[in-house]
C-alpha cells in the first residue's frame, strides 16, 4: 500500500515537472530570502542558465539596476500583503544581455515563499508604438474625439495622446511621449497597476472616479474609462483611458448639496422655533377637513396626543364649552375671506383651572385665489387675563379709595359724637341695648378705619427696612393665645438668610393678622397653621400661610379681594381689599390658591433690597 502511494506520488510530481517545463511561460519559486528554489526549462532557455547555475542564487542579482527597486516592492507586497500587480523588468542573461519580463502572475506560500509566472516580452518602445500607430489608424476618429484619450505601454509609457487630452492636461504630446504618464498624482501612483490587473485578467472595460495633475500642478476630479489594446495575436499590448473632467459637474453638485444644505439648516431653524415658542401653530386643510401640520407646542397647552389630533381634529371637542365649541366648529368648517380672532375657555378634565385661549386664523388662497387651507396661531392668555383682572381691580380700588375718602371725613365726626354720648347714657342707664348699641358703633368705626386705610395716599407711608420674619414672629407672638383659643396652632418655618426688605411694619402686620384670622375661623373644630418663608432666585421674599379649612370654593377664588366682596355671613370683604391695597402699595402680589388635600394657601410675595 505505501509503495503504491509513493509511485503516485511520483508520478504527479512528474507529471507537474512536465507541465511546467513544456509551459512557454517561464516559472520561478524564491524563499523567504528571495533565493532562487526552482525554475522550469522555459526560464533556463531565455536565461541561457542551467538550474544548476541559478539554485540558491538571489534573483535580484539577475535584475536590471534601474529595476532592482521596484521588483523589491512588487515582491514584498507579495509576501506581506499576498498583493499582485502585474509589472515589466529587465533580466540579465547569461551572455550579458538583457531580456524585458512581463510578470503575470504571483502568489505567496508558506513561510514567505513566492512563486510568478512571466513571459517574454521582446517588444520595444519602437515596435509597440507601430502596434499601437495600426490600432490608431484603425480608428481614426479617435484624435477628433471631445473627450481626452491617452495610450500607454503596460509600464505606463506615453504611446498616443490626442488634442483633447492636451488642452486638457496642459502637455504636448512631443514632451511626454515615451515617458511614464506624469498625469497621476504621487499619492495615487498605486492605481495605475491595479487597473492594468484588472485589465490583464480580462476586464474589457474599467471604470474609475479618482484625481489626476494637470501640468501646472492643479489636483482636479475626473472619470476614467479604461479598455485594453489587444495586437493579432490576442495579446494584450497596452491601454486606452478615456478622460472626462468632473470639475463643473461637481461644482454643480455641491451647489445642489449647499442649497439643499441652507434648506435643511431653515427647516431645523423653523423646527426649533415652532418646538420651542409657546404658541400652537396649525395649519389646517379644507378639502381634505383636516390638520395637515400641528406644532410641537400643542401638546403641552392642550395636554392632548398630537396624533390623535391628525387622526380626528373633532377630539377636543369636550375640553370647550358647548358654545366656544360651536364657533370654532364654523371657523374650521367654512372658508372664511377674512382674519378672525376668537377668546375661548379650555376646561381642565382632571378638575385643574380653566385655561384662557386666544386663536387667530388666518385664511390662506391657493393659485386660484380661492380659500382652501386656514393658518391658525393659538396662545394661552391665563396670565394675561389674570393681570388685566387685577388691573381691574386696582381700579376698583383705586376708585373706592376716593369714595371712602369723602364717605369716612364725612362719617367720621358724627360717628365719634354718637359714640360718645352712648357710652354717657350706658353709663347713666343698666339698659342691655345700650351695649348692642356700642357694639355695633365700634363695627361701623373699624369699618370706617378701614376706608380711611384705602383712601390714605402711599406718598403718607413710611417705609422703613425690617426683617420679616422678626414682623412675623411679632405678630405670631400677638396671636398666640386666640390661636390656642379656637385649639389652633401655628407652625413656623422661617429662612434664616433672608434680607431685609423696606416696608411699614404696621400694614405688614395687619395683613398677617387678617390672614391669621381668616385661617382660623375656617377652622372651627381646630388644626394647624403653617407659617413658611423663602427667599426667591428672583430677589423676591415670598411668605406663604397655609390653613387646614374647608378652602374656598372655586367660584369665590377669582372675586377675592373685590369691594364688599365676602364669603362670611357678617363679612364686609374690606379686610381683604384693605390687604390687597397694602401689598400693592408695597410693589407685591397677594395670592389665594386651594391645597390638594384640604385648605388653603396665601402666597405674598414682596420684594427685598436685592429684588429692586
Amino acid at each position: 500500500m505505501g509503495k503504491t502511494v509513493e509511485r503516485e506520488n511520483a508520478l504527479i510530481i512528474e507529471t507537474l515537472k512536465w507541465f511546467a517545463d513544456s509551459s512557454n511561460e517561464m516559472l520561478i519559486l524564491l524563499d523567504s530570502k528571495g533565493r532562487i528554489k526552482y525554475v522550469n526549462a522555459s526560464f533556463e532557455k531565455n536565461l541561457q542558465y542551467d538550474f544548476s547555475e541559478l539554485v540558491h542564487m538571489n534573483y535580484l542579482d539577475l535584475i536590471h539596476d534601474d529595476d532592482r527597486e521596484k521588483t523589491k516592492e512588487v515582491v514584498k507586497a507579495i509576501q506581506n500583503k499576498n498583493f499582485f500587480s502585474p509589472y515589466t523588468n529587465r533580466y540579465r542573461r547569461k551572455d550579458g544581455t538583457f531580456i524585458t519580463l512581463l510578470w503575470c502572475n504571483g502568489k505567496a506560500i508558506n513561510d514567505g515563499w513566492v512563486h510568478a509566472v512571466a513571459r517574454l516580452s521582446e517588444d520595444t518602445i519602437e515596435n509597440f508604438g507601430k502596434d499601437l500607430a495600426n490600432y490608431i489608424g484603425a480608428n481614426n476618429l479617435f484624435d477628433i474625439s471631445e473627450e481626452a484619450a491617452d495610450m500607454c505601454d503596460l509600464e505606463g509609457r506615453v504611446i498616443f495622446l490626442n488634442s483633447a487630452f492636451e488642452q486638457m492636461y496642459g502637455w504636448k504630446s512631443a514632451e511626454i511621449m515615451g515617458k511614464t504618464l506624469p498625469v497621476i498624482p504621487e499619492h495615487l501612483q498605486y492605481e495605475f497597476g491595479d487597473i492594468v490587473g484588472e485589465v490583464l485578467v480580462g476586464k474589457k472595460l474599467v471604470h474609475r472616479q479618482t484625481l489626476r495633475m494637470k501640468k501646472d500642478g492643479t489636483i482636479f476630479p475626473v472619470s476614467l474609462i479604461v479598455s485594453p489594446i489587444i495586437d493579432d495575436t490576442g495579446r494584450i499590448i497596452g491601454n486606452v483611458a478615456i478622460t472626462k473632467d468632473l470639475t463643473e459637474l461637481l461644482e454643480t453638485k455641491m451647489l445642489i448639496e449647499r442649497q439643499n444644505e441652507v434648506i435643511a439648516e431653515r427647516e431645523k431653524l423653523l423646527l426649533e422655533i415652532t418646538e420651542n415658542i409657546s404658541e400652537v401653530i396649525c395649519l389646517f386643510d379644507f378639502e381634505q377637513s383636516k390638520f395637515l401640520y400641528i406644532s410641537p407646542s400643542y401638546e403641552k397647552l392642550w395636554g392632548f396626543n398630537i396624533e390623535a389630533m391628525y387622526t380626528d381634529p373633532t377630539v377636543m371637542s369636550e375640553r370647550f364649552e358647548p358654545e366656544d365649541f360651536e364657533r370654532i366648529k364654523r371657523i374650521f368648517s367654512s372658508p372664511c375671506n377674512d382674519p378672525v380672532e376668537i377668546e375661548f375657555k379650555l376646561k381642565d378634565i382632571g378638575g385643574g383651572e380653566e385655561r384662557w385661549i386666544r386663536t387667530k386664523v388666518t385664511p390662506m388662497a391657493n393659485e386660484n385665489g380661492q380659500i382652501t387651507r386656514n393658518l391658525s396661531v393659538t396662545q394661552d392668555i391665563t396670565e394675561w387675563k389674570k393681570k388685566d383682572q387685577m388691573i381691574k381691580k386696582q381700579d376698583k380700588l383705586g376708585v373706592l379709595g376716593q369714595l371712602a375718602a369723602g364717605i369716612a371725613h364725612e362719617i367720621r365726626n358724627p360717628l365719634t359724637a354718637v359714640k360718645g354720648f352712648s357710652q354717657l347714657i350706658a353709663q347713666e342707664s343698666k339698659n342691655t341695648y345700650n351695649q348692642i348699641i356700642l357694639t355695633e358703633l365700634e363695627r361701623i368705626e373699624s369699618i370706617v378705619n378701614e376706608f380711611l386705610m384705602l383712601a390714605k395716599p402711599q406718598e403718607e407711608m413710611k417705609f422703613v427696612n425690617r426683617e420679616i420674619n422678626v414682623i412675623l414672629q411679632e405678630v405670631i407672638f400677638f396671636m398666640n393665645p386666640e390661636a390656642l383659643l379656637h385649639k389652633v396652632q401655628i407652625n413656623m418655618n422661617f429662612d434664616g438668610k433672608l434680607p431685609a426688605i423696606s416696608c411699614e411694619p404696621k400694614q405688614i402686620k395687619q395683613v398677617v393678622m387678617n390672614l391669621i384670622k381668616n385661617a382660623i375661623e375656617s377652622m372651627p373644630s381646630g388644626g394647624s397653621i403653617h407659617i413658611a418663608t423663602t427667599l426667591m432666585p428672583n430677589g423676591y421674599v415670598k411668605i406663604e400661610v397655609k390653613d387646614e379649612g374647608m378652602g374656598i370654593p372655586k367660584e369665590f377664588l377669582n372675586r377675592l379681594g373685590e369691594p364688599f366682596y365676602s364669603n362670611k355671613e357678617k363679612g364686609t370683604g374690606l379686610g381683604l381689599m384693605v390687604s390687597y391695597k397694602i401689598i400693592e402699595n408695597h410693589r407685591g402680589t397677594i395670592q389665594f390658591t386651594n391645597n390638594d388635600e384640604k385648605g388653603t394657601t396665601v402666597t405674598i410675595m414682596l420684594p427685598s433690597g436685592s429684588g429692586e
